[in-house]
């Protein structure tokens, strides 16, 4: 299976959190993955909140990069127990060269609610099943959640910690205070690295800026 340019000039495959505060971009990112994956795959794109504010921005991305807009799938769960429900069955699926889930953060905030039950699923089922399915098949899965202030740990995505221990990249997603660019952070531990800056056009459209690109030019290359 042909492998996302994107993807690879940002150095990520696998399960992949983005993650930021309300506004950061995180779904603005998915949408530029999932339009450039179009390119080679199909794509699933998965709603968990309703919002289909980030259809028109897919479309234009999808446009923009030369997708097609036949190989995206979009499904808007309804509520939790539809959303995990279709986590367990993905693997029984045929399976897309990308899968969004947008956001995550809503299965992640019942666990806040009820720890016994909903922590139960997303450590013991949900994160389990996306590693599995991406351990197993030549696909990425990117999921999004929204960062809270929790406590001492300061502002983190819910359940970071929990979500570390299975992911394969740990993304923060920072808007600067001009509102038009987002600093896209790679966290390693207790490192943090710059891996790409984005910037959105009036049309919506992403332009996305690896890190090695910013070195050249500042290396005079």
């Amino acid at each position: 299976m042909s492998r996302s340019s994107l993807m690879t000039s940002l150095g990520l495959r696998g399960l992949i959190h983005l993650w930021g505060s309300a506004g950061a971009g995180k779904t603005l990112l998915a949408c530029a993955l999932a339009g450039d994956a179009s390119k080679h795959g199909r794509v699933e794109w998965i709603n968990t909140d309703g919002k289909k504010s980030f259809v028109s921005y897919l479309k234009r991305n999808i446009d923009s990069s030369g997708g097609e807009v036949e190989n995206v799938t979009i499904t808007m769960t309804d509520d939790q127990s539809e959303l995990l429900e279709l986590i367990r069955t993905l693997p029984d699926s045929n399976l897309p060269s990308l899968i969004v889930i947008d956001p995550i953060t809503r299965v992640l905030d019942l666990a806040r609610d009820d720890p016994t039950l909903w922590g139960q699923e997303i450590v013991e089922d949900v994160l389990p099943t996306l590693a599995g399915i991406v351990s197993s098949n030549d696909l990425d899965i990117v999921i999004t959640s929204e960062s809270r202030m929790l406590g001492d740990s300061g502002n983190r995505a819910v359940h970071h910690n929990t979500i570390a221990k299975w992911i394969d990249h740990d993304l923060c997603l920072n808007r600067d205070m001009s509102g038009s660019l987002t600093h896209i952070v790679r966290k390693i531990e207790d490192t943090e690295q710059e891996t790409a800056q984005l910037r959105v056009d009036d049309t919506g459209a992403l332009t996305i800026i690896p890190s090695v690109f910013h070195s050249r030019v500042s290396e005079g290359v």
